[in-house]
């Protein structure tokens, strides 16, 4: 199993990179949220796509997303569109920006938030305290790792995305892409592609990239 062999050797869980970006390579629209009422998800996938991440999600431990995507979303960060258990949801949250009303609170899932601040946690929601300023991917590694979680998702944002690209730490990239133009908004993480497998969700093209470190 090379999620359990990468993380007894490494000692980091597998990394799969996920996201999805328009035909011009956008993954969001600028967008201002002032509000819980204005967080929501901008969807450039279809139906069947966001199914199929749902199902990842629920064969791996843990997923993994930043502050701006938590604040811009309120997502659950669930698998609501498949069976299985919910993976643990880890969340970077360098000054513990996220109103504690948002939806990753609701204490219904093992939650980890990863921040610079000191906290105590509670019965089901972690927080775990780190410096933000040096060798971030290898101490949000170390967390995972004290967790006993051997896989993980990265969702996002593109700053997330791009961290775990740029230190080369990741496994896997899935990346899909769907049919809409954006012209604007938030560009895509960039990376340099390996050799990939490629496959269509109706419209939506969806690439697998493995990176062999």
């Amino acid at each position: 199993n090379i999620r359990f062999v990468t993380f007894h050797t490494k000692r980091r869980p597998y990394i799969i990179l996920k996201w999805a970006e328009t035909q011009d390579g956008f993954i969001d629209v600028n967008r201002k949220v002032t509000s819980k009422e204005d967080a929501k998800p901008n969807w450039i996938t279809n139906v069947y796509s966001r199914q199929l991440v749902h199902k990842w999600r629920a064969n791996e431990d843990a997923i993994l997303v930043g502050t701006n995507t938590v604040i811009k979303d309120n997502p659950r960060l669930n698998i609501r569109d498949w069976s299985g258990k919910n993976p643990v949801r880890v969340i970077l949250d360098r000054s513990l920006r996220i109103p504690s009303t948002y939806q990753i609170f609701d204490q219904e899932v093992k939650t980890i938030i990863i921040t610079e601040q000191n906290k105590e946690s509670s019965e089901s929601l972690f927080f775990e305290q780190i410096d933000f300023s040096k060798n971030l991917v290898g101490q949000i590694c170390k967390v995972l790792y004290k967790h006993q979680l051997l896989s993980v998702i990265v969702e996002g944002g593109r700053q997330t995305l791009q961290m775990f690209i740029d230190a080369q730490v990741w496994d896997e990239a899935r990346i899909f892409t769907g049919t809409t133009n954006y012209s604007n908004g938030i560009s895509a993480p960039t990376l340099i592609e390996k050799a990939a497998i490629e496959t269509k969700i109706q419209e939506d093209r969806l690439k697998i990239i493995k990176f062999f470190s």
